[in-house]
């Protein structure tokens, strides 16, 4: 009788914990980059990230090169992501710090996390600080 009372308790902390974490699966899709490391991206630059959950891909543009790189995704966590190396081309522009800043960045990633609103999303690193910052177009 005590584990037929029980049942509906733990299942309803299973639900509440999985409601917690922000599914990868939200990422899919094409999303600009709006902040890096807590730095606003200038309107100058227009880097984005296009994920593409089922080939476990992501590619974009990380300001003034075009990168790709493979994910890793986690079977116990869904929030958990981490980005392979990105291969780059290799155009030279006149500000190539930001660029670098969302390279370094993208080596950072963890897990993903719901921004403030429906068309945000937050990249996380190790600790849970916002590595990136990311809206829909």
């Amino acid at each position: 009788m005590r584990y037929a009372l029980l049942m509906p308790a733990m299942i309803g902390l299973c639900v509440s914990c999985a409601e917690e974490k922000t599914d990868v699966k939200a990422l899919e899709g094409k999303w600009n980059i709006v902040e890096v490391a807590g730095e606003a991206i200038g309107e100058a630059a227009h880097p984005f990230m296009e994920f593409n959950l089922e080939e476990k891909k992501v590619h974009g543009n990380a300001s003034c090169n075009l990168f790709n790189a493979s994910l890793e995704l986690s079977e116990s966590d869904c929030s958990a992501i981490r980005l392979g190396n990105a291969i780059t081309t290799m155009m030279a522009c006149p500000n190539m710090d930001m660029e670098t800043k969302v390279l370094q960045a993208m080596d950072q990633v963890r897990s993903v996390e719901q921004g403030a609103t429906a068309a945000e999303m937050c990249l996380l690193n190790e600790e849970g600080a916002t590595v990136v910052r990311l809206t829909r177009p």
